[in-house]
């Protein structure tokens, strides 16, 4: 996965508290332990954790390891890979390093342990300077395999020329097995990387660091240029490793409850065929200039803009101190902070309520995982002739900051967040904290250092208290003084997408032009090579694996409480380690909303805790958010029945959590937006809408496939349909029509009547996770405020649908659930097919099969295993390998439908075929035991994920979704066989059931002539 900036406003992470498993007595400085030499021990009290410094003696390899009570084990290996072209060298290394190893010569080990191991995280990360190889687990034989296979694809790859010329790119015949076909080019990361730059986004950060750092490593495109990649040879590749993937070079973090020994034991191993070296591969610091610069790129114009005339971005990017410094880069974070985050911030007031842009510019915000860190602000969605004055307005308004400072009040709040984010549990603490740390310590910073988040506040603190004018100084500093910096400007260009194709044609012209005939019949044996590899099964017995007999038979369950007083709403409340924290839900069903206002809805819930209320305007209540919470949200959601997948509930979800003693305060927002909201701020929704609406269009092409999937799913199941209303491609060009309209009293009347229906007592439900220590207080100050809701709603809104039946009512671990549900008749062609043209280099495409099997049928386990086998054994090798999409598949998530996709596809109908293909191939029972044990492996690594304090027992509150059936489910899916697979595949992906296909993508003449229903870019709702 290509990753171009990691974008790091400072957040500290996030953590399950407990015990500390060590202690600084048990290991000490200067002591020996397989191989390694301690450097230092150090407790992190903020954390519960112990870390331990070490150093490799033969190799000099750095290593860290982190002590803590949590079974979410984790390794991160990462080299510091500086390239200094666009060639995407580092990034097909990436990608080719994990096709096959000295001791796992098979086919695509990485992709075949998916599905061999219980890991809660498998990937691969290229960085502008450094490439990541992280896992984590909670299984110690998991652990170990994991382990070994990684260690052998990143110090022993076999870096095959067939793997390179899959993974990168290649002169093919676009049928292989026709020599007379059209020569072109194909890759995977070629594709990949058409598909990145595509995204105005990613392109305009791209250029960003380029254009500020251009000296080094940063002046390139790690990812690789298209056009660049086609100059990369499989040589260039082997030097690439040869320089960079050495243990010196490398740096390691393990973490978690597993014993530090056994990891040194096994690395230590890896690494005795390796002397210390001096790799040089140290990014030095950029020189430093004497005065602002500026340039403009171009890129394709944004189809889905509300305005067509305001698609410029503009920004002015500051170089800021090395990242190495800890406390600088903790200064500079808050300070950043303070510049742009939230409606009392400056820069806000100055940029986003000018109502020059629609938001603002992508990567806004601290950057400090390179070597020097970088600041950036600016606006997009703006007229070209207003650039000057946005520069201007940023100018003037870091001058101010530079006079004035900040309120105290702001800065204390930004250092209450960090106390709540530090108190806050995640899920996937080590892993997030292992990116973190791992960039900045290549480039000198203390990893240590860098996890004292308490001592970094009290220092701050001090620097405050004994000069008053110390942000102001560091303003001047970071902004006014710094003649570091630059301006850069990205434009439309309607012939963008033209260009590019027609340089790529030049130059396959120019290429195939000098091909012999010798040279031809070698690019047609040369494909007919890789083909054969492609489809030849690989002996995957020397992978290490895990079986089927080691996934628990018996779930973990956590303890639900219910609460229901007469006629009141029901309380769910679940006491976990919440570490001091509480946190609030709440579901207010809107099943019988009228139609004509459910497209709202999204709109509703995005701006329902930004206007603030009656008594309080929207600057005021979002600094007392900040004082008391971790912010106030709401989400419209729609979910499906577990036991019918024909009906469904809508409802707006409301979410907050806050210090313990905070509880009162952070309801008491709640109570002013329940009694008191108010739309009536023209202004400042406009400003609101025109941020969502370009938000919406920026996610598209990054995200298209999980498009493509709603957008076909939609005509097959009601929480689909909805779904795709509230978060698809209708939703996107909903908002375009609102932003563009200027009738916003229309819509301030909408709003105004959805909150009158939605936000009252009746039918809601409402759920607290806190300590049990504090459950008691937590529950009666949430009855104060359910009291002060209003009772009824309003029944003008009556909808067309019929009001399903509640559910049967449930004991003890079951919640009596008041969800109600939506009857869900579709009326669609037996296939549907709907080609959305966008101008994108690359397609995504996705094909959805109706089978009325919700979660709790006794096909649905067997639905879901079918997908994963498809994926792995079948839509993975058609697809990507070869196909030369970035990836593909197909899911089952028990609502109904069974969806393939494909992503960052160059191929659109071709897919449709292979998944087509895949259902002949599961209903022919090509595969064996050994393949559905492996699919039940990958099954369980989502159902067995782990589960953060805040988020258990939310199954229940959610949907009723109860204990039992989770494991009756889990009880079938574990006894899945072939014979039931084959009857699946038969029954619920035959031809006569209702199917979708959707394609988002270029215009192409294949999609017309299968019959494909064209749509424009601009889809309106009905």
């Amino acid at each position: 996965m290509k990753i171009a900036m990691l974008k790091r406003l400072f957040q500290p992470c996030k953590f399950i508290a407990s015990r500390t498993l060590a202690t600084n007595a048990a290991y000490q400085k200067g002591q020996q332990v397989h191989g390694y030499e301690i450097k230092r021990v150090a407790d992190i009290s903020e954390f519960s954790m112990t870390a331990i410094e070490l150093e490799h003696l033969k190799t000099g390899c750095k290593h860290l390891h982190l002590i803590r009570d949590d079974s979410n084990n984790v390794f991160n290996v990462s080299l510091r890979t500086t390239p200094m072209n666009s060639t995407g060298v580092a990034h097909v290394l990436e990608h080719v390093a994990l096709c096959g190893s000295e001791k796992f010569s098979v086919r695509d080990p990485f992709f075949k342990m998916l599905d061999r191991s219980m890991s809660t995280f498998m990937n691969a990360l290229t960085g502008p300077d450094y490439t990541m190889y992280p896992f984590s687990t909670q299984n110690p034989k998991d652990f170990k395999n994991l382990m070994s296979v990684y260690l052998d694809s990143v110090f022993f790859p076999q870096i095959r020329k067939l793997d390179f010329l899959q993974e990168g790119w290649r002169l093919e015949h676009e049928n292989n097995e026709d020599p007379t076909s059209p020569i072109t080019f194909k890759g995977v990361v070629f594709n990949e990387m058409k598909g990145m730059l595509a995204d105005a986004s990613y392109l305009f950060g791209t250029a960003l660091m380029n254009q500020l750092l251009p000296d080094h490593t940063y002046g390139v495109c790690s990812g690789g240029k298209p056009d660049k990649i086609l100059d990369l040879t499989w040589e260039d590749l082997k030097n690439f490793h040869a320089g960079h993937y050495h243990p010196s070079n490398a740096s390691f973090i393990t973490y978690g409850d597993m014993p530090m020994e056994n990891h040194l034991q096994q690395i230590n191993k890896a690494l005795q065929r390796f002397e210390k070296i001096n790799p040089g591969t140290e990014v030095p610091l950029q020189t430093k200039w004497s005065g602002p610069k500026s340039s403009s790129i171009t890129c394709p114009p944004d189809e889905l803009a509300a305005n067509p005339e305001k698609q410029t971005t503009f920004a002015v990017s500051y170089l800021l101190p090395e990242s190495s410094n800890i406390q600088e880069t903790f200064i500079a974070s808050i300070i950043c902070n303070l510049l742009i985050d939230g409606p009392a911030s400056p820069l806000y007031k100055s940029l986003i309520e000018s109502g020059l842009g629609s938001g603002y510019s992508p990567q806004s915000g601290y950057h400090s995982h390179q070597k020097e860190a970088i600041f950036s602000v600016g606006l997009q969605g703006i007229s070209p002739d207003d650039v000057n004055k946005v520069k201007g307005l940023i100018e003037k308004t870091l001058d101010e900051v530079s006079r004035d400072g900040f309120p105290r009040d702001r800065v204390d709040a930004i250092l209450h967040r960090i106390e709540l984010q530090q108190k806050h549990q995640s899920s996937q603490f080590g892993l997030g904290l292992s990116f973190n740390v791992m960039p900045t310590w290549q480039h000198g910073a203390d990893p240590i250092t860098s996890l004292k988040v308490d001592s970094m506040v009290t220092s701050f603190r001090k620097q405050m208290d004994e000069d008053p004018e110390f942000l102001q100084k560091k303003c001047v500093q970071y902004f006014t003084a710094n003649q570091h910096r630059h301006c850069l400007m990205m434009s439309p260009d309607p012939k963008y997408s033209e260009s590019l194709d027609g340089a790529e044609r030049e130059k396959l012209k120019c290429r195939v032009g000098k091909l012999s005939v010798d040279d031809k019949d070698h690019v047609y044996e040369q494909g007919l090579e890789l083909s054969r590899e492609q489809q030849t099964p690989s002996d995957v017995t020397c992978l290490p694996t895990l079986h089927v007999t080691d996934i628990p038979r018996i779930q973990q369950n956590y303890e639900v409480m219910l609460h229901q007083k007469s006629d009141q709403p029901l309380v769910v409340t679940c006491s976990q380690p919440t570490n001091g924290i509480t946190y609030f839900d709440a579901m207010f069903p809107v099943n019988e909303l009228n139609e004509d206002l459910k497209p709202y809805l999204p709109l509703f819930c995005e701006v329902l805790t930004q206007m603030g209320t009656q008594n309080t305007d929207y600057v005021t209540f979002s600094q007392r958010e900040d004082k008391c919470s971790g912010g106030l949200s709401a989400s419209v959601m729609s979910h499906g029945s577990h036991s019918d997948a024909m009906t469904s509930e809508t409802a707006v979800r409301l979410h907050s959590h806050c210090l313990d003693r905070n509880m009162d305060a952070m309801l008491e927002l709640w109570r002013e937006i329940f009694s008191q909201v108010t739309f009536e701020d023209s202004v400042r929704l406009q400003t609101l809408i025109r941020q969502s609406a370009q938000e919406l269009t920026n996610s598209v092409s990054y995200n298209g496939h999980v498009f493509a999937m709603r957008s076909a799913a939609q005509y097959l199941s009601p929480s689909a349909a909805y779904t795709e209303r509230f978060n698809g491609l209708t939703q996107v060009n909903f908002m375009k029509e609102i932003a563009e309209s200027q009738n916003v009293d229309d819509v301030i009347n909408k709003l105004r009547q959805i909150a009158s229906y939605a936000l009252c007592r009746s039918g809601a439900r409402f759920a607290l996770h806190s300590t049990s220590d504090f459950m008691t207080q937590a529950m009666t100050s949430l009855d104060g405020l359910i009291a002060d809701i209003p009772a009824e709603t309003q029944q003008m809104f009556k909808s067309d649908f019929v009001t399903k039946g509640v559910l049967t009512s449930l004991q003890d671990n079951k919640i009596q659930s008041l969800v109600r549900w939506n009857n869900f008749e579709a009326d669609i062609n037996p296939l549907t097919r709907v080609h959305q043209e966008l101008s994108l280099p690359v397609n995504f495409v996705s094909m959805g099969v109706r089978t009325v099997a919700p979660y709790s049928h006794a096909d649905a386990p067997t639905l879901r295993v079918l997908a994963r086998l498809m994926t792995t054994k079948f839509l993975h090798r058609e697809i990507r390998e070869m196909g030369g999409a970035y990836g593909g598949g197909a899911r089952y998530d028990g609502d109904g439908v069974f969806r393939f996709y494909s992503y960052r596809d160059p191929n659109n109908i071709r897919t449709v075929s292979r998944f087509l293909d895949s259902v002949t191939w599961a209903r022919e029972g090509k595969f064996e035991s050994r393949d559905i044990d492996e699919a039940k492996l990958a099954v369980f690594q989502t159902i067995d994920s782990p589960v953060s304090p805040s988020g258990r027992g939310r199954n229940i509150f959610i949907s009723g979704l109860d204990d039992v059936t989770r494991q009756q489910h889990r009880d079938l899916l574990l006894g899945v066989d072939k014979e039931q697979l084959i009857s699946a595949a038969n029954e619920y992906l035959d031809e006569s059931r209702d199917t979708s296909v959707v394609v988002i993508g270029p215009s192409d003449e294949k999609t017309r002539e299968y019959g494909m229903t064209q749509k424009a870019s601009s889809v309106r709702i009905g």
